[in-house]
C-alpha cells in the first residue's frame, strides 16, 4: 500500500504514557502560574498537538478538560484541532495550524466583554449569552480587520495557498435558489446549517428545510426546477450535469417530509432513467414531466391496507411519472396514494392539502451565474462567513455588515472589506468543522496513515 504524506497521530495508549512520564511534572510546576490568571473556559476536545502559552510561562499541552485562561495563546499543530468552550457558553473550534488568543474576557454582570485575536489559521465560533445580551461586547481581531460579533455563528480564516487549493476541490453548486420566501435552511451532509438566500448555492448532499410560511424555487444545472413547499425537507442526493455532455447527467433527490412541485430538465430528456425522486414508500421516475408530491405524516402508513391517511400522494401535471419503474401516472389521471413499500397506487379524488405555491416553471428565474472568482480563488485574505445572527467586518477604510448567509473578504496586504455574493463553499463545507460537528468522524479523518514520518500527541 502506498504511504500517504500525512503525519500520523500517536494512539491513545502512547499519549497517556507520554502524559504520565513527561507531562505531569511539567504541568504541576506550571499550574500555579496558570491559576493566577482569570479563567475563561476549558478545552472540551483536542486532537493532535494543541498547546496554550501564557506570557512568562512555558507552553502547556492541552487535552479534554484542560483549563483556558485570559491571555492564553492556543496553538494547534498542522494535523490538530481544538474545541474550546468559554464561560458564557461560546464554542470555538480551531482548525489545524491555528494560533488564537483570549486577549480579554470579562463576565461581569455590569459590563461583560471579550476580545479574541486570530494570528493565523482559522476558526468557527458559535457565540454564547454575552454577545446576545450586549451586541458590542465581543470582538475578534486580526492583522487586517476586527470582526464584531452579535449573537452569531461565523467562520474566520486567514487564507493563503491552502484556501485556494481547498476551493479548487470543492464541488460546483448543483443549482441555486432562484426564489426564496421566508426562512429556508440548507443542511450540508456534514450537518452544518446555513440560511438560503435568493441566488444562493445548493450543493449535492444539501437538505433544504422550509419554515411554516416559507418556500423556495430551486433551479438546477440541467434546468430542472423544484418548488419546495412549506414545512418540507427536500434533499439533493446527487446532481451531475455538464452542458457539453448532457447524456452523462444524473439527478437523484429525496423528499423526506412535506411536499414539492417539480419540472424535469435536460437529464430527464437525455437519460430519464438517471433521474429519480425518492420517498419513504416509492421512487418516482419521469418521462419528461411536471408533478406534485406530498407526504402526510412520516410518508408511511402503518396499515398496509390503508387507502388514505399517512403516506405519499402524487399528481402528474404534464407528461407521465411512474413508481418504482411501473404503475405509470399521466396528467389526465386523478392523483394517487401510496401508503407502504410495494403498494399499487390507489386513485384519490384530490391531493390531501391545497397546494398554493407556484409550479416552478411559472416563475421567471435568473440564469445560473458563473462561479464567483473570489470563492474559486480567495487569494491571501481574511475570509469571514456568517451563518446566523449578524457580524461586521471593520477595517481602517470601511465596515461591511453581514447577515446570516453573508460573507466578506479583506486582503492580507490591507485595504477595504469586500462583501461577497455568497459564502464560499470551502468555508461552508469545511470538512474539519463538519467532522467536529458530526462528532464521530474527526479521529478517523486524522488517523488515515500508518506512516512514521513524524509524531504528534493526542489526548
Amino acid at each position: 500500500m502506498a504511504r500517504q504524506s500525512v503525519l500520523p497521530l500517536l494512539n491513545r495508549r502512547t499519549a497517556r504514557g507520554l502524559a504520565a512520564a513527561v507531562l505531569v511534572p511539567v504541568l504541576t510546576l506550571l499550574a500555579g502560574a496558570a491559576l493566577a490568571a482569570d479563567e475563561a473556559g476549558e478545552v472540551t476536545l483536542a486532537r493532535g498537538l494543541a498547546t496554550a502559552h501564557a506570557a512568562g510561562a512555558q507552553a502547556r499541552i492541552l487535552g479534554g478538560g484542560s483549563r483556558l485562561y485570559v491571555g492564553d495563546v492556543v496553538t494547534t499543530g498542522p494535523r490538530s484541532v481544538a474545541l474550546l468552550k468559554l464561560g458564557d457558553g461560546s464554542r470555538i473550534t480551531l482548525r489545524p495550524d491555528t494560533s488564537f488568543q483570549v486577549e480579554e474576557y470579562n463576565l461581569s454582570a455590569t459590563s461583560p466583554s471579550a476580545v479574541f485575536r486570530l494570528f493565523k489559521g482559522g476558526l468557527r465560533a458559535v457565540t454564547g449569552f454575552m454577545s446576545k445580551r450586549n451586541p458590542n461586547a465581543v470582538r475578534l481581531r486580526t492583522s487586517v480587520a476586527t470582526i464584531g460579533i452579535r449573537g452569531t455563528e461565523f467562520d474566520a480564516r486567514l487564507c493563503g495557498a491552502d484556501c485556494a487549493e481547498e476551493a479548487r476541490q470543492r464541488p460546483t453548486p448543483a443549482g441555486r435558489a432562484g426564489f426564496v420566501k421566508g426562512t429556508v435552511i440548507a443542511k450540508a451532509a456534514g450537518g452544518r446549517a446555513r440560511a438560503v438566500k435568493t441566488g444562493g448555492p445548493v450543493y449535492s448532499g444539501d437538505s433544504l428545510v422550509t419554515g411554516s410560511n416559507a418556500y423556495t424555487v430551486v433551479l438546477f444545472r440541467d434546468q430542472s426546477r423544484v418548488t419546495v413547499m412549506p414545512n418540507t425537507e427536500f434533499r439533493v442526493d446527487r446532481l451531475i450535469y455538464e452542458e457539453s455532455a448532457p447524456e452523462a447527467g444524473e439527478g437523484f433527490f429525496s423528499l423526506v417530509r412535506g411536499g414539492l412541485r417539480a419540472v424535469s430538465g435536460a437529464i430527464g430528456k437525455y437519460r430519464r432513467n438517471a433521474y429519480q425522486m425518492r420517498t419513504a414508500v416509492a421512487t418516482i421516475g419521469i418521462r419528461g414531466t411536471g408533478y406534485d408530491l406530498y407526504c402526510v405524516g412520516a410518508c408511511v402508513n402503518p396499515d398496509a391496507a390503508a387507502t388514505s391517511g399517512d403516506g405519499l400522494y402524487a399528481d402528474a401535471n404534464s407528461g407521465t411519472i411512474d413508481f418504482d419503474g411501473g404503475n405509470p401516472l399521466s396528467a389526465d389521471q386523478p392523483p394517487v396514494f401510496i401508503g407502504s413499500n410495494g403498494m399499487v397506487p390507489v386513485e384519490v379524488a384530490n391531493m390531501p392539502v391545497e397546494i398554493t405555491v407556484p409550479m416552478p416553471d411559472t416563475i421567471d428565474l435568473p440564469a445560473l451565474p458563473p462561479p464567483d472568482p473570489a470563492a474559486a480563488n480567495p487569494g491571501d485574505a481574511l475570509m469571514v462567513s456568517c451563518y446566523a445572527g449578524n457580524c461586521s467586518v471593520q477595517t481602517d477604510e470601511n465596515t461591511v455588515d453581514l447577515e446570516a448567509g453573508g460573507a466578506a473578504k479583506v486582503d492580507l496586504g490591507g485595504g477595504p472589506a469586500e462583501a461577497l455574493p455568497e459564502i464560499p463553499a470551502f468555508q461552508a463545507e469545511d470538512p474539519i468543522f463538519n467532522a467536529v460537528d458530526a462528532g464521530g468522524e474527526l479521529l478517523q479523518m486524522f488517523e488515515t496513515s500508518t506512516a512514521t514520518e513524524g509524531e504528534e500527541c493526542t489526548e
